[in-house]
């Protein structure tokens, strides 16, 4: 969950109050639009010095121990058991109420809390600084002591698996997207694709099922779908490139168009981004090992005994330094080799235990603007073989591939692709429309070194044989007799759609114009019916059509537990926090006073009944802020623990303490 998906949900009165403020209106002078200020490490750095103590306190606690994993009021007070809970209500409410931290209610009414993924990554600069030292190993003796451990064979076992040639998850479903392009997609009627169209897509993927093995993927039709395809499916579904109307799945054509004309980093990028909103660990140490690891740049190498002492130094290791060797394991399994299929990063085991890594892409957001090399690229790329081969290499645009790969066979997907072509082939493009000699000058304009002769000759011929015969779909139109037929035929605007007549009472009409065929015989009164052996199958939605209408995501179920939950935006009242508090004497909280013992006996029992802090003099010492535990009462002896919120405790009588009153933090100005 980020802060783009949270504002799209909430009720414009509760959206225009958030944006309002004016630390999100000083951003948006700047440019900055207000679901990126929320990440932005600049403007949270100045965001931090508008913070309470106590809610930058707050703020810090849950970057470090729930990163961005839903918590409940349980756990929070659990890691705030040495704070007064007043403190952390209010600190809490204070960070909802700039949004930095977002409330959801369950069916029942229990609460869960979220800091978003955007604004842990923000956080987690702000408060440990831009990034973690790369240079040489954590705790080398540590991984000497580990090597030769189960988990070390597990990492090099995984490390073989993945050892192989990759595509690049960008070309991988650029593939997909092609097959779709040239193939009808029918679903069953259980809504999967046919067997048949299931075994030829996964083929053309560069990963597999053991690359995704350690991401616990859970998904629809998982009897049906290897795991490979499903995310690849499942990334198409979420840009809406492919979606599912009625018994199919269809291209959005214009979406295609645009996504083609992006270039392959840009591409990566957005689908890095899909991979982190849907798919980020839930282990909170792995979460900030992810991002830290989207902080390097491409080609600079960590090690991951760097990348867990690092954890451990900012107490986010879960297990500490004895989790050191399974935390490389987990990483590895549930994010490193995911990405390592998708061809974003590479990363190797060592002899000594530890594991290397190192981007092969930037795929986060300023990295690539900052890496991206702004040379020209040639407009001539192609290699076009006597014996019909075109080889295509990775700086080809998709959009010029896109047109090669519907009037070729495709022969190797790699980062050196290589197409053939056939006769089928170039006649099959023209059905999808690209013409021979359409294909004869985009290969001619883009070929390095020229079309060879015997190529060009030959797709010439081959469009010479094509179209000669045609199939076309029609609908007959019958009537009961020639007499009505004439009648039918004279018909100004009926005539025009009419194709041919055949024998004395029968027409050719196009099968596309049925529909308005069906209106016009309807309006000049012939009453017509549609005959069950040639009735008209209901048209689809035109592939231009806006998927919007049907459901836009994925076959991959999300692990987000507050997707659909109800956002909550109402902010907790002063009766709220502190029930009762019209019941008892305002000057209890207003000011420091002296009491009878018995007085300041009720006065401490009502702040524990509130977890407020007191202002009290005790047994003659200076006044002191005290977090009242308990209040005893055992016959006339009346007995008050107090805590300093540091680990500190003590026990006095009532009697002693000779002034005091109660902090309501956010009511009196505490």
């Amino acid at each position: 969950m980020n802060y783009a998906q949270i504002l799209d949900k909430m009720p414009p009165a509760a959206s225009r109050q958030l944006l309002g403020q004016d630390w999100i209106k000083s951003a948006a002078a700047q440019g900055i639009e207000a679901w990126e200020a929320f990440g932005n490490e600049d403007v949270l750095r100045k965001l931090r010095a508008a913070l309470q103590p106590d809610e930058e306190k707050l703020l810090r606690l849950i970057v470090v121990r729930f990163g961005s994993r839903p918590f409940t009021p349980a756990e929070l007070e659990k890691e705030t058991a040495d704070w007064a809970a007043a403190l952390v209500k209010t600190a809490l409410t204070g960070l909802r109420r700039r949004g930095l931290i977002a409330a959801y209610r369950k069916s029942w009414g229990d609460r869960l809390f979220l800091l978003p993924q955007d604004g842990l990554r923000g956080w987690q600069t702000v408060f440990f600084g831009p990034g973690c030292d790369v240079a040489g190993h954590g705790d080398r003796a540590g991984s000497r002591r580990n090597a030769g451990s189960d988990d070390n064979a597990k990492l090099r076992q995984l490390y073989e698996q993945g050892d192989k040639p990759r595509q690049g998850l960008a070309l991988g479903l650029f593939l997909l997207l092609n097959y779709a392009d040239l193939h009808e997609l029918p679903l069953t009627q259980r809504g999967a694709l046919h067997k048949r169209h299931v075994q030829r897509m996964t083929a053309l993927l560069g990963f597999d099922e053991t690359d995704l093995a350690g991401c616990g993927l859970q998904f629809a039709h998982a009897d049906t779908y290897p795991v490979s395809l499903a995310a690849a499916l499942d990334f198409l579904q979420r840009l809406g490139l492919l979606y599912r109307n009625r018994d199919r799945l269809l291209l959005h054509k214009p979406r295609l168009r645009d996504w083609l004309a992006t270039d392959e980093a840009r591409q990566s990028e957005r689908l890095y981004r899909l991979w982190t909103e849907h798919r980020f660990p839930e282990d909170v140490d792995l979460q900030h090992a992810v991002c830290l690891l989207d902080k390097l740049a491409a080609g600079t190498k960590i090690w991951l005994s760097r990348l867990a002492a690092e954890l451990n130094r900012r107490q986010t290791l879960a297990g500490g330094e004895e989790e050191g060797a399974r935390f490389s394991l987990r990483l590895v399994q549930k994010w490193l080799q995911p990405l390592r299929a998708f061809g974003w990063l590479d990363w190797e085991p060592e002899d000594s235990g530890d594991v290397s890594v190192s981007w092969l892409y930037p795929v986060r957001y300023e990295q690539r603007a900052n890496e991206e090399r702004k040379t020209a690229k040639p407009s001539a790329f192609l290699y076009v073989q006597p014996d019909f081969e075109v080889m295509i290499p990775p700086e080809c645009p998709f959009t010029v591939r896109w047109e090669i790969a519907r009037f070729a066979e495709l022969v190797k997907s790699d980062r050196m692709a290589v197409y053939r072509l056939t006769k089928e082939s170039v006649q099959r493009g023209a059905d999808h429309g690209t013409p021979p000699e359409q294909a004869l000058e985009l290969l001619e304009s883009h070929a390095r070194h020229g079309v060879p002769e015997t190529v060009r000759l030959t797709i010439a011929a081959w469009g010479e044989q094509y179209g000669r015969v045609v199939l076309g779909g029609v609908t007959l139109l019958r009537c009961a007799d020639a007499q009505l037929a004439e009648q039918v035929s004279r018909h100004p605007k009926i005539g025009k759609l009419l194709l041919e007549k055949i024998g004395d009472s029968d027409f050719i009409v196009p099968a596309d114009k049925m529909t308005d065929m069906m209106k016009l015989l309807d309006a000049a009164g012939f009453s017509p019916r549609q005959a069950a052996d040639f009735q008209n199958e209901e048209e689809a939605p035109h592939p231009d059509g806006d998927p919007e209408t049907e459901t836009v995501k994925g076959i991959v179920y999300d692990q987000d537990p507050v997707q659909y939950l109800e956002l909550e935006t109402r902010l907790p009242s002063a009766e709220e926090m502190y029930p009762g508090m019209r019941d008892i004497p305002a000057v209890w909280y207003r000011e420091s006073r002296e009491y009878h013992a018995s007085t300041i006996f009720k006065i401490v029992r009502q702040a524990v009944a509130w977890g407020a802090p007191v202002l009290a003099e005790v047994e003659g010492g200076a006044a002191a802020v005290w977090i009242p535990r308990k209040a005893v009462e055992r016959g006339e002896e009346l007995t008050i623990e107090l805590s300093d919120g540091a680990g500190g405790n003590r026990t006095v009588q009532a009697g002693r303490i000779s002034r005091i009153r109660i902090l309501l933090p956010g009511i009196n100005g505490t």
